[in-house]
């Protein structure tokens, strides 16, 4: 529900903001240069429109048919008119002033590390070249380390990462580096000790559709990196991403992974769709990231699929990262996709000088 107040009714925005409360809903004020705009977020069977339009200043109330309302971009009003809310900017703890944050709007946000954590010997050498990247390129403000600890695999047999063990590792890499790390939750059982150590959760591709899990990961408050189903259709993707929004938690980062095609096949693991990219900025208030890395599958594209996704106007990549002496052998997941850290220095270089140049197409 949207409701339309006059400018210099305060008292009834600060009435209609506590009833709104009252009903277990959420009111997100926006403040126009001629209306204050309240938008209820939740279960707003409950209140009725024309109630609120007798309040003195409601200029209107109407009901919006998005079927993702909490995190929706545009609202259409009774009128035709467009309500734009602002897009948000995800805070994740830590970075030098005590959050790195992920803009929807121009700024880029790196993410890297190793797929997998094998050993702290590897998680460790991993973690401090990316710091000293980090430093080197002074943008310690917007980079983040990924670690995957749960690993879901195709095939049982296969390593399935270290699980809460991974967690000791962690926690030592991000105090000796001063870099919060990214890991996927895969079940509601490990929500508990995962939320009160890693820094952002992920919601990895195959649950992206667990609905209890995303309820139960949106009540933590913690930032979300939430990636796309493999075959899934944008709609179902953002009307999933309101299971978390509902509870209170928009501080979401969508995530592009590849989708599956029938002409994919021995040159890649699936096609990134570059196209959501501005879908998703023009149709939601949140970030989206891109993982050229499980798009690809393969390490020599991980560059190129990384300054394409830099130009449709992502704003942050999640990149796999290995050392530069590693056998890709010897590692006991996705060995082929990981670039290593040279080349991720010139990723980095890259997208700096692209920001210097970069046009911006939008009207």
């Amino acid at each position: 529900m949207i409701i339309e107040i006059e400018k210099e009714f305060q008292k009834t925005v600060d009435e209609i903001k506590a009833l709104i409360i009252s009903k277990h809903c959420r009111p997100d004020i926006l403040f126009g240069d001629l209306y204050t705009v309240i938008a209820v977020e939740g279960d707003a069977s409950q209140l009725n429109t024309e109630f609120f339009e007798a309040f003195p200043g409601v200029v209107r109330a109407w009901r919006i048919s998005s079927p993702y309302k909490t995190i929706a971009r545009k609202v259409i009003g009774k009128e035709h008119q467009k309500i734009e809310r602002e897009r948000l900017k995800v805070s994740v703890p830590g970075g030098p002033d005590g959050h790195v944050r992920i803009f929807s709007d121009a700024r880029y946000t790196f993410i890297a590390g190793p797929c997998t954590v094998e050993s702290y010997d590897q998680a460790a050498k991993i973690g401090d070249g990316l710091a000293k990247l980090a430093d080197k390129y002074a943008i310690r403000d917007r980079f983040l380390m990924r670690a995957g600890l749960f690993k879901p695999r195709t095939r049982p047999s296969d390593f399935r990462g270290l699980g809460f063990e991974g967690l000791d590792i962690m926690d030592k890499v991000r105090a000796n580096t001063g870099l919060p790390y990214v890991s996927e939750v895969m079940a509601v059982d490990q929500i508990s000790e995962m939320a009160k150590r890693v820094d952002m959760l992920q919601i990895g591709t195959r649950n992206f559709q667990n609905f209890n899990l995303l309820e139960e990961l949106g009540k933590t408050g913690k930032p979300i990196l939430y990636k796309r189903g493999i075959a899934a259709p944008l709609e179902e993707w953002l009307s999933a991403c309101e299971y978390i929004a509902l509870q209170g938690n928009k501080n979401i980062v969508l995530c592009e992974r590849g989708v599956k095609s029938t002409t994919h096949g021995d040159y890649n693991r699936s096609h990134l769709d570059f196209d959501v990219i501005r879908a998703v900025k023009e149709r939601t208030i949140l970030p989206i990231a891109i993982d050229p890395s499980h798009s690809s599958g393969v390490a020599d594209l991980v560059p190129y699929q990384f300054s394409a996704a830099s130009a449709y106007g992502a704003n942050a990549t999640i990149v796999e990262v290995i050392a530069d002496d590693t056998d890709r052998r010897t590692i006991l997941c996705d060995g082929k996709q990981g670039v290593r850290l040279k080349v991720f220095e010139k990723m980095i270089q890259y997208q700096l000088a692209f920001e210097k140049i970069a046009p911006d197409f939008r009207e």
